[in-house]
């Protein structure tokens, strides 16, 4: 595949893009999760404990690489310290931030899909397991799980949404959109830095 066609959408979105109307599937939560292969939805603890210790490996991997850095950089040579302390040296430091964030950020997904029970069947080894992950990244788990969840059962809902409330037109206590009027909006405006500025500038060059 050339290396272009990565940043193209596929076939079938650029096909939806041509229709004048797009209809939704009349399909149920039933039908969809039978679509799914049968073997996706099994749990296995073993899988799971494996991909967490795959993570931890590589957190220290980088980490012992991590220590080598300050002892290796000045090591080449009296020519080339100045250019390997300048440059080089915040280069490997970035890099090793760069790896272990994804590894730390890989922790915390799998604490993320423990808070869903989705790595072992049982729910006390997803507790552990979520507790114990997200307490290394320093994340309150329970707190957030509660939360999460909520979330998750409330979206597209725009009242109900955990993520984010936007505020609606009552709470600022403005009218219906049908009625407003531009003085509905001064009082709302009137106070705040960006407006007044903007009224400076008009009073001094319109």
């Amino acid at each position: 595949m050339p290396w272009f066609q990565l940043f193209q959408d596929g076939p079938e979105y650029e096909a939806r893009k041509t229709r004048r109307k797009f209809t939704p599937p009349d399909l149920s939560y039933n039908e969809l999760r039978q679509a799914v292969p049968r073997h996706l939805f099994e749990l296995s603890t073993v899988k799971s404990l494996a991909y967490i210790s795959r993570h931890i490996f590589f957190m220290y991997l980088f980490f012992r690489l991590s220590l080598s850095i300050d002892f290796v950089t000045p090591a080449v040579g009296n020519f080339l310290e100045l250019v390997l302390l300048s440059f080089i040296r915040p280069i490997l430091w970035l890099w090793y931030w760069g790896w272990q964030g994804i590894t730390f950020a890989g922790l915390w997904c799998l604490g993320h899909e423990a808070g869903h029970n989705a790595l072992s069947p049982y729910r006390p080894i997803n507790a552990a397991i979520g507790l114990a992950v997200h307490t290394f990244v320093l994340t309150p788990y329970y707190a957030w799980r509660v939360t999460h969840n909520t979330h998750h059962k409330s979206t597209n809902n725009i009242e109900r949404d955990e993520t984010y409330v936007p505020m609606t037109r009552k709470d600022f206590k403005l009218p219906s959109g049908e009625i407003a009027v531009k003085m509905d909006y001064k009082e709302l405006l009137e106070e705040t830095p960006a407006y007044t500025l903007f009224k400076m500038f008009v009073r001094q060059f319109l």
